[in-house]
């Protein structure tokens, strides 16, 4: 697997994993079928998450979270991630 991708945005920094890449790391983490099957939510709205608009991965209190591609999801998620690596 490739590295992680990283690129800052003001104050946040995200990282991306290449496409290619995604279902390997879907596999790793054990929530690939989940995906796919649509049965795992996002973090913030709890929209169904598939793998036509999963948006990112992250980890939060302890467990893998995800996230689904709306923009405002997306920065809410990046800013709980940059707190978290500021404490």
């Amino acid at each position: 697997m490739e590295k992680l991708k990283a690129k800052r945005i003001g104050e946040i920094t995200l990282y991306a994993v290449d496409d290619r890449n995604l279902v390997d790391v879907l596999k790793k983490l054990g929530i690939y079928q989940d995906v796919v099957a649509g049965r795992l939510h996002c973090y913030i709205c709890g929209r169904s998450v598939t793998m036509q608009n999963l948006g990112g991965i992250f980890k939060h209190e302890g467990q893998i979270r995800l996230v689904c591609n709306d923009i405002k999801c997306l920065y809410k998620a990046a800013q709980l991630t940059a707190r978290r690596r500021q404490h």
